[in-house]
């Protein structure tokens, strides 16, 4: 790596960079709108086009900026990527449930503190996965670039300037922004706490894609059973599935624990 840009971006520069995607995916999108016609492709449609073209914009620049390698970018560790994951993807698995069913209660939560007005129910009602195509987006493609992005790119240079808990915060901050909804934010805050806290000891984005991915599907999932209860303000669960959670949790967090005491190979820079 070129180390003269090592510590791009810090704190500034990297809510310039989410403000530079935003602005990208702005602008492919507007291209991409104009000519939809003769994609024969709905405007909703577009989106993973819009999404995979704007960040592929973005990861072009900053990668060849840093001089870093995608094979770096996804796995910096001197620990091989399949023993990771061989390790790590069962606890995590394992605490999946947990974090939720947690977070269920934690999104439904804040809308019941901050009731939802007609055009903010439109908006989500347009983020459902209902086609093939909104499904890759929200469970391969969301995952993949806003790891890449939050925890590759912004958290991997964070941690090298800011105290390790000051680093992991302020990019699940900015992960959160990036939603720019305040009835995401609260939630992909505390999940991009666990994600930068999970990349800051293994140095992989391999464990983050899999966790990131998996809660993605099981949101798709509840929306698809809770379809027909769009009144309901918090999701039911059973004192049993509770139970279990937590049990499989504390599994889950012990085998992550014991794992991770020690970061995973050698520290990436």
């Amino acid at each position: 790596m070129d180390k003269k840009n090592e510590s791009f971006p810090n704190v500034l520069e990297a809510l310039m960079l989410v403000v530079a995607l935003f602005m990208a995916e702005y602008v492919v999108g507007a291209a991409l709108y104009d000519v939809r016609g003769t994609l024969s492709m709905e405007p909703r449609d577009l989106a993973g086009m819009i999404i995979v073209l704007g960040n592929g914009v973005i990861f072009t620049v900053v990668m060849h900026y840093k001089g870093l390698t995608y094979r770096e970018l996804f796995h910096s560790s001197s620990a091989s990527a399949s023993a990771t994951t061989l390790v790590l993807f069962p606890a995590i698995a394992l605490t999946l449930p947990l974090i939720f069913m947690s977070m269920s209660m934690l999104n439904a939560a804040t809308v019941f503190l901050f009731p939802m007005t007609t055009q903010e129910q439109t908006l989500f009602a347009n983020m459902h996965a209902d086609s093939v195509g909104m499904m890759v987006v929200i469970c391969v493609l969301a995952p993949v670039l806003e790891e890449m992005l939050f925890r590759g790119i912004i958290l991997r240079s964070f941690l090298g300037q800011y105290p390790k808990w000051a680093a992991i915060l302020a990019s699940a901050g900015l992960f959160g922004f990036l939603h720019m909804n305040i009835y995401q934010y609260v939630g992909a805050v505390m999940i991009g706490m666990f994600l930068g806290w999970l990349y800051e000891r293994t140095r992989s984005l391999l464990p983050c894609i899999g966790l990131h991915a998996a809660y993605n599907t099981m949101c798709v999932t509840q929306e698809w059973s809770d379809a027909g209860n769009a009144d309901e303000h918090f999701p039911t669960f059973a004192s049993s599935s509770w139970l279990m959670a937590m049990l499989l949790g504390a599994a889950g967090a012990a085998m992550l624990y014991r794992a991770l005491q020690v970061p995973a190979g050698r520290r990436g820079g």
